[in-house]
């Protein structure tokens, strides 16, 4: 058993081109949105499922830890980097495949490489009548990576993990499986249910290091008729609880059938890239009047927090109706309260064509942002505005689109996303926390409330910093650190973890570890596949 055997095996199964064990062409696989001391053992690029097995026999028989990734946009937990020294990385997205679609069931296999813009790029071009829930994340990030790990979007199917099915997953000693109906390859109902006869295993296979996945069937969502998006802003944030108990009632109704979000201000900031260095220095977070005055630079309209919703109805009374429910719901409580449907927009932008533009001080056009190309269904937002955001407190001027690169710039980014139940009370009550914490160390506490079910609200955190200032690295993972411990011992646990937390939550109160660490061993006795991912007792 060698490394250097390892090697030797791999390049026969891959080809001299797609293996590398030093130079430079490593760095970026040991760099992240935040400081690492990782070495990488090395980077295999696999092309298909067949490479993969090979690979993971290998990697047993020679007794060598591996890594897979999917795209490698994970930013803000961890980008490309393992969870520990040593470890080889599988790249995985030269796998790009769209296995298969079904138009008629709205259902769409693709493999680990595949990305969001792909898919959308792939349905418009099929005139398709459904979408795929939009993300938040990088166009360029993968389906499936944003799938195993729980990761939420906008939309119908916003809880990514309950609209998928049929995975094909090779496990550690290169077996593979497929779940629910999958392992039949007659099986006409592998790609519309989840269930087939036996254990269910599909959750065993994300956010952990049991198998590799390399093929998922998504649930798209139809595109509705009569499709409807609102805006609106809450200028008293006193308001925000009621807002909160309103929201929840919408969904325990089935009006707002799709997820629903509210950004505050400082998460606005951020979108519009324009940190306010004339008002500070840096070193502390800004004051409420400073965000206002930075908002005033970019919005016409200045507020704590700016939510958004979308109505997903087939006939334009069914429209009609929701939105009267919708305004009765938020009267008082919400200020510039807009709808976006048809025919209305389609006269709004004949009339700007005569008018003129939109007002110079709005960084976006909103009848596209909401309505056009509305992340509801499925288009995502300009890489300028998602991964843009993280070059907020760096002094450099934003590269263009094709160059944005976080972990090569120097951009400090932790995420975090603590699960709040759909109170306004609760909500109010971690908000806090966020504030407090953030506030100390000296940064922006920017939020998003993901409205997710209607019990269930995920609050999005971002820390973000320059990771160029000496002594940045260090107070922002003190802030991260924590800001997870203040919310958990309050009773909120996030609902996924990166390279910087996977050892940080307590200790389970019951047999969960035991039971977890039984089933590693039984399809992983050699520990070869991701060590210290999601098994919570690995040092980093």
């Amino acid at each position: 058993m060698s490394i250097e055997n390892a090697w030797q095996q791999w390049g026969e199964i891959l080809g001299a081109d797609n293996i590398c064990c030093e130079g430079e062409r490593l760095s970026s696989y040991e760099t992240a949105t935040f400081e690492t001391n990782i070495k990488v053992g090395g980077v295999l690029k696999v092309k298909t499922r067949q490479q993969l097995q090979q690979v993971l026999q290998t990697a047993n028989a020679e007794r060598v830890a591996v890594y897979p990734i999917s795209a490698g946009k994970n930013y803000g937990y961890g980008s490309k980097v393992p969870t520990q020294s040593g470890s080889v990385v599988i790249d995985l997205s030269s796998m790009t495949r769209i296995i298969d679609f079904d138009e008629k069931h709205g259902t769409l296999t693709v493999e680990p490489g595949v990305t969001f813009e792909q898919v959308h790029q792939f349905l418009v071009a099929q005139n398709s009548a459904f979408s795929i829930a939009g993300t938040g994340a990088a166009p360029s990030s993968s389906l499936i990576g944003n799938a195993v790990e729980r990761g939420i979007g906008k939309g119908l199917a916003s809880n990514r993990i309950d609209n998928i099915c049929n995975l094909e997953v090779v496990l550690p000693d290169g077996k593979c499986i497929h779940t629910g109906l999958g392992r039949f390859e007659n099986a006409k109902g592998k790609t519309i249910t989840k269930l087939g006869p036996g254990p269910f295993l599909d959750g065993l296979f994300t956010q952990s290091n049991m198998g590799v996945v390399t093929a998922m069937t998504f649930w798209l969502t139809p595109i509705p008729e009569a499709f409807t998006t609102f805006i609106y802003c809450v200028k008293d944030e006193s308001k925000l609880p009621q807002i909160i108990d309103k929201l929840r009632e919408l969904k325990q109704r089935d009006i707002l059938r799709s997820s629903t979000t509210l950004f505050n201000g400082h998460r606005i900031l951020g979108y519009t890239g324009k940190y306010p260095w004339d008002l500070t220095d840096g070193g502390r977070s800004l004051t409420e009047q400073e965000i206002a005055t930075a908002l005033k630079r970019s919005l016409p309209v200045v507020a704590k927090w700016y939510g958004d919703g979308a109505l997903f109805c087939h006939t334009r009374a069914q429209a009609k109706a929701e939105i009267k429910i919708v305004k009765q719901a938020l009267s008082g409580l919400v200020t510039n309260l807009t709808f976006f449907r048809e025919p209305y927009v389609s006269l709004a932008e004949r009339a700007l064509k005569i008018v003129g533009k939109f007002s110079k001080k709005s960084f976006i056009n909103p009848l596209e942002t909401y309505f056009r190309k509305s992340m509801y269904l499925g288009h995502p937002l300009p890489i300028t505005q998602t991964l843009g955001s993280t070059y907020i407190r760096k002094k450099m001027e934003l590269p263009n689109a094709d160059k944005i690169d976080p972990d090569r710039d120097g951009c400090g980014t932790y995420w975090m996303g603590p699960i709040i139940p759909f109170e306004g009370g609760e909500v109010e009550a971690a908000i806090q926390i966020v504030k407090e914490v953030m506030t100390e160390y000296g940064y922006e506490p920017a939020m998003t409330l993901q409205c997710v079910s209607a019990r269930q609200i995920d609050i999005i955190i971002s820390i973000s910093f320059d990771r160029d200032l000496p002594g940045e690295d260090q107070n922002a993972k003190a802030c991260h650190d924590a800001l997870l411990e203040k919310l958990y011992l309050a009773g909120y646990y996030p609902y996924r973890l990166g390279n910087q937390s996977q050892t940080l939550l307590p200790t389970p109160d019951d047999d969960y570890l035991d039971f977890l660490n039984s089933v590693k061993s039984a399809l992983d006795p050699n520990g070869v596949l991701s060590p210290g991912r999601y098994d919570f007792k690995q040092s980093i």
